[in-house]
């Protein structure tokens, strides 16, 4: 999987002023119901593009569990939430490629950006899926393999149906699809 991996020596891209008004994190986690008082559980959570707003979201009763391979990106996040005032509500928690190392199940669950660079994807859902809760949300964020702009090769991308077929088989309802913004497409389910 490292030779799909996003490399952390480009972690402040992610921060990009284009990207944080295209995909408008905190407004998208709340139009996907994330919400005060959740346990979200951001798998690749990179530097924190999703855990900081998503920290904001969930206040002081709730909690974000930040997973990432990447010691470096941890580190930035880290950082990040102490100077935002949110490391109280923010576990950074150090993952290998199939090991989640989480102690806790979700009541929303998010993969962004990240599907894709998974190798074992079968194994990869089971192995984070079994920390899901009924009724969890489910929430997958890739690239669009229609679109060319920037992003990872194109056969690296997964078409959203053959996602939509994964969560399927694993008792996720209530899929949507919606594209997100020029070169990405969300799926979203609920654990049942």
């Amino acid at each position: 999987m490292a030779g799909k991996r996003f490399h952390s020596s480009k972690k402040k891209k992610l921060f990009a002023e284009k990207r944080l008004k295209s995909l408008k994190p905190a407004q998208l986690l709340t139009e996907l119901s994330l919400e005060a008082g959740d346990v979200f559980i951001d798998i690749g959570a990179g530097n924190g593009f999703f855990s900081l707003p998503g920290a904001e979201i969930v206040g002081e009763k709730g909690k974000v569990y930040s997973v990432d391979v990447q010691i470096d990106m941890l580190l930035d996040l880290k950082h990040r939430a102490q100077q935002a005032g949110l490391s109280d509500r923010i576990e950074i928690c150090k993952s290998d490629d199939n090991d989640a190392n989480l102690h806790q199940k979700a009541d929303f669950m998010l993969f962004a950006y990240l599907f894709h660079e998974v190798e074992e994807k079968d194994q990869f859902l089971d192995n984070y899926f079994k920390f899901l809760k009924k009724g969890s949300k489910v929430v997958f964020i890739e690239w669009d393999p229609s679109q060319r702009e920037e992003g990872p090769p194109l056969h690296h991308r997964i078409e959203k149906d053959d996602l939509k077929s994964m969560l399927e088989e694993r008792a996720i309802k209530n899929i949507k699809i919606k594209e997100i913004d020029y070169n990405s497409y969300l799926v979203s389910g609920r654990k049942v």
